[in-house]
């Protein structure tokens, strides 16, 4: 570079910015070489006045990421780039796409309001065109970043002096506004900018952080979710982004309400430097808190105080400011698309069964080579790992599901005039990453009911000499493999005489009709059915406990309720570790095998003869200890030849479905295997009693029995 004596004309200070003066974030030469280029296109009197003002941006971001005050250093740098890309561009400051980074960002937007309001709005064919890709990835942080901000507020409404809990809630507001200017997503910006503004002024104590804050920043997140469900419709479907400035305007007047006229900007956090520095042997920590106490009363960095005591070198404080901004980047993922990694789940399982295929061939069952056996125990060993990790990749932590339920119940409680606090554990449990999603509905539905229907108001609490808050509890385990996830309340418990009544007078049971307590809690899982004399915003349209049977048993899990009067319900929700394979019992009805899944059964027997019996209207039935189950034939469901028609000559496996028993007859048990699920296709999917297939060993195929199924075409027979 030519020396600083030397005058540089306009044209080469563009040259010189726009080949990558600056290597990157961290590149601390080229930023101060950008910095003196960007002093002398200053003094040019031919600059236009958005060449000024970016030049006055960039120096501001620059000087940021030198001194380390970045709160997003990749968010700035990208900033930077743009900035230099566009700096001497002709075009004019109401056109360029810049103007989002600057201070008059909210008069453009408000201009662009108040044309769309008066219908002036520019229509699908000169709107922004966004390149979808750079737009997908947006939408998806974004939708991160809003999860985490809903958690760590509901963590600051608990503790409103946390510092951390803010600064966690900060970062992902300040991440989103950052790279919605640089798309240009004017509303995202605007909305995102002002909730920044409004916690960075609790960041510096200038407000209060109080449950009307909490509140604001949580509708905050309520509308972004529909300013990035807009976004995400308007690029599948190519269209014009729509404005939704009625909706954010209005809420924006109230986050500006609520700051303060003398808002400072925080200066960052520099605590770890200090560690940092001591853990590295390079400074005495008697001589950090010298400089810290220096530091405050002079409003200079920790690290130039250091500097200017000549306790360190620069280069070491350089270094150490790098170890403090990749303290969280320890952790390396990497994002794939979900059809890729099924795929790989599936190949793997065709791998299993190939192995298994090869093993029970009789020619190399026959050879004896010691050798040989050894290879094909090791290649058992890597396979058997492969399935393990394959399958555990599709596994997640329910503990986002679980989270999101906090925020429920403080909204639930609210609205129902209630107090209820959320109670978690086991949230670390993994679950298979398809059932995240269908689980989360039956969890709303449930945690909704026990707040509304079974906890208590305050007043009748503490009459019943309970505490005045409610507790909901939510737990998860894994036991053997299955998922058991339970949800319990404190409240009243279920009343009998009132669902039964309420059953009665819909027509659900007959009056006289003898029901076991468990039958009557099953009830409630009737369509339409509630105990609710009135309607509120809450509950009581007898929508919701159908529904949660229903996804349950489409994960093929079981549901069941226990309840104490006085002491609440609970509800025990059993499922599958993973939807990619199950747990069977191989059984054999003539020539076929079937596989009966385990979460179904309970048990196996050979019934003496005395136990069978005929009952007109309700068909045959075995004896068990002491209890009439229903007979089905499962050679007479599927209509194959059986090896044994009589009962007593065959075998007989008890299931349960709709806390009922029943006995299904097949001709023997082969044995209990994990198998691979595999769909039957679009053409097979509604055969009845039969719920998919899977390939075994000797590389037939097995039927998957579909005990729901099974029963229900058993009751329409005996109709």
């Amino acid at each position: 570079m030519k020396s600083e004596d030397t005058v540089l004309s306009l044209d080469e200070i563009r040259e010189l910015l726009t080949n990558g003066v600056i290597a990157a974030s961290d590149d601390l030469m080229g930023m101060g070489e950008c910095l003196n280029l960007l002093e002398h296109a200053e003094q040019a009197c031919d600059l236009s006045e958005s060449s000024r003002r970016k030049i006055l941006k960039l120096k501001e971001i620059i000087n940021r990421l030198i001194l380390d005050e970045s709160r997003d250093p990749e968010s700035d740098w990208g900033t930077v780039q743009n900035l230099l890309n566009g700096l001497f561009s002709s075009t004019s400051d109401e056109d360029s796409p810049m103007d989002f980074d600057l201070d008059d960002l909210g008069n453009l937007d408000r201009c662009r309001e108040e044309m769309i309001l008066e219908g002036d709005a520019p229509s699908s064919e000169t709107a922004e065109t966004y390149d979808p890709e750079l737009l997908k990835d947006f939408i998806e942080e974004a939708k991160e970043h809003l999860a985490s901000i809903e958690i760590n507020m509901l963590s600051l409404e608990a503790n409103p002096e946390d510092e951390e809990a803010i600064n966690a809630v900060f970062r992902p507001f300040h991440s989103i506004k950052g790279v919605a200017g640089f798309l240009n997503l004017g509303e995202i910006h605007h909305l995102s900018h002002e909730v920044e503004n409004l916690l960075d002024a609790a960041r510096a104590g200038t407000i209060v952080v109080t449950e009307n804050m909490i509140d604001i920043v949580l509708n905050a997140v309520d509308i972004l979710k529909v300013l990035l469900q807009e976004l995400e419709k308007s690029s599948v479907q190519g269209t014009g982004i729509g404005s939704l400035s009625q909706l954010v305007e209005p809420f924006l007047e109230k986050v500006r309400s609520l700051q303060s006229p003398d808002v400072q900007e925080q200066k960052p956090a520099t605590k770890k430097l200090g560690t940092i520095l001591v853990e590295k042997g390079l400074v005495d920590e008697k001589v950090i808190q010298e400089a810290v106490k220096a530091s405050k009363s002079k409003g200079t960095k920790l690290g130039e105080e250091l500097v200017c005591m000549g306790a360190v070198d620069p280069r070491d404080v350089s270094e150490a400011l790098g170890e403090q901004r990749k303290i969280n980047e320890n952790t390396a993922s990497v994002r794939i698309d979900t059809q890729k990694l099924d795929n790989l789940v599936d190949m793997v399982g065709e791998l299993v069964i190939a192995q298994s295929m090869v093993l029970q061939n009789p020619d190399l069952q026959n050879i004896k080579d010691q050798k040989l056996q050894k290879d094909i125990a090791q290649l058992g060993r890597i396979t058997a790992e492969l399935q393990r990790i394959s399958l555990s990749m599709r596994m997640v932590p329910i503990k986002s599901t679980f989270q999101k339920m906090i925020r429920l119940v403080r909204d639930v409680s609210k609205k129902a005039g209630k107090n209820v606090v959320l109670e978690m554990k086991g949230e670390e449990t993994e679950i298979d990453r398809n059932m995240v999603e269908e689980i989360y509905e039956p969890l709303v539905h449930m945690i909704r009911n026990s707040i509304d229907h079974g906890i208590e108001s305050p007043e009748e609490r503490t009459e019943a000499d309970k505490p005045a808050q409610g507790t909901v509890f939510l737990t998860a385990e894994q036991k053997g493999g299955n998922i058991l996830i339970n949800i319990q309340d404190d409240g009243r418990g279920l009343d009998v005489k009132r669902i039964h009544a309420r059953a009665v007078e819909r027509g659900i049971i007959g009056a006289n009709e003898p029901l076991e307590e468990r039958e009557v809690y099953d009830l409630i899982f009737h369509p339409g059915f509630s105990t609710k004399d009135q309607v509120t915003e809450v509950s009581g349209r007898g929508v919701g406990m159908d529904v949660v049977k229903k996804s349950v048993e489409r994960l093929r899990g079981k549901i069941e309720i226990s309840s104490s009067k006085g002491n609440g319900t609970r509800f025990n929700l059993k499922l599958p570790l993973t939807m990619a394979i199950i747990d069977g019992m191989i059984v054999r009805v003539g020539e076929e095998r079937f596989v009966v899944p385990t979460i179904a059964l309970k048990e196996s027997l050979r019934p003496a003869r005395e136990a069978y019996l005929t009952v007109q209207g309700k068909g045959e039935l075995i004896k068990v200890r002491e209890q009439l189950m229903p007979l089905i034939r499962l050679h007479e469901i599927f209509e194959v030849e059986p090896r044994y028609r009589n009962p007593w000559e065959g075998l007989l496996l008890v299931v349960n479905e709709d806390n009922r028993s029943y006995c299904l007859q097949a001709d023997e048990i082969i044995g209990r295997q994990e198998v691979v699920i595999k769909s039957l296709g679009t053409t097979l999917r509604h055969l009845g009693g039969i719920s998919g297939g899977a390939i075994l060993g000797d590389g037939k195929v097995a039927l998957i029995v579909d005990v729901k199924g099974i029963v229900s075409l058993y009751e329409d027979k005996l109709r």
